[in-house]
């Protein structure tokens, strides 16, 4: 009986926890989801997911089982609500094939990323020195935009099927503070979304910088993200 009653509490505490973690959070410049970490320590790491066009933030967030034990993972919700559901960092327009994006709310979305970097450090007394951004796709984009000029706000930023916004270059601290980044980006010679050569490019332009990404491509893969990705993810990231 007694034994019973133990399993009950557990499952029971489990599925309290499960309900915690799927609970919308509000009030910081982004709502989110969070993850606490299962393993306590002093100094806790940071990683937070930025998903992609016209999706949410439950997206990105089952890849929550996958990363240490030890991190706080927070999966962020972009700010700009789509017509018939879902979400988007930013609007954007198709000319020939080519994709212009609203440059306003891309600043508005880097800085809201980037309050919100510090928001949750304070909340969950996280350590400030090791905050990673994850992106996916438009998420990847801005991941760029806010790692790159923030550097003192993220250790590494990990771009996943991304490029980067040609207004960038402006933003980059003139002190050479984005050279310390840690940057992992993985892109698939198939996609047809973000083109693999727009991934390359951006390998160029962050060389140009002095900066020396962890560049991983994936033959036949479109726009998406694999298995093997998440293990070559999670190799950076220890």
């Amino acid at each position: 009986m007694k034994h019973s009653v133990i399993m009950l509490l557990l499952l029971l505490t489990g599925f309290y926890a499960s309900a915690q973690e799927m609970k919308l959070q509000e009030g910081l410049a982004l709502k989110y989801l969070v993850q606490l970490p299962a393993v306590k320590s002093k100094n806790i790491p940071v990683i937070i997911l930025l998903h992609g066009y016209g999706s949410d933030e439950k997206d990105l967030f089952e890849l929550r089982t996958k990363f240490p034990k030890n991190f706080l993972v927070i999966a962020a919700r972009a700010p700009l609500a789509l017509p018939n559901g879902g979400y988007q960092w930013y609007e954007f327009n198709m000319v020939n094939g080519v994709s212009h994006p609203h440059k306003d709310q891309i600043g508005s979305s880097r800085s809201a990323i980037q309050q919100f970097i510090s928001q949750i450090t304070d909340k969950y007394k996280a350590d400030a020195s090791q905050v990673y951004l994850v992106g996916f796709s438009q998420g990847a984009i801005m991941s760029y935009e806010a790692g790159l000029t923030a550097p003192d706000k993220v250790k590494g930023i990990a771009v996943l099927s991304g490029r980067i916004d040609a207004n960038v270059q402006r933003g980059i601290p003139a002190n050479g503070a984005a050279k310390k980044l840690r940057i992992f980006i993985s892109h698939g010679t198939a996609d047809d979304r973000i083109k693999f050569e727009e991934g390359k490019a951006a390998v160029a332009f962050l060389q140009k910088n002095g900066i020396e990404p962890e560049f991983h491509e994936y033959k036949g893969m479109g726009h998406s993200i694999s298995n093997e990705v998440i293990a070559d993810l999670l190799k950076w990231l220890k």
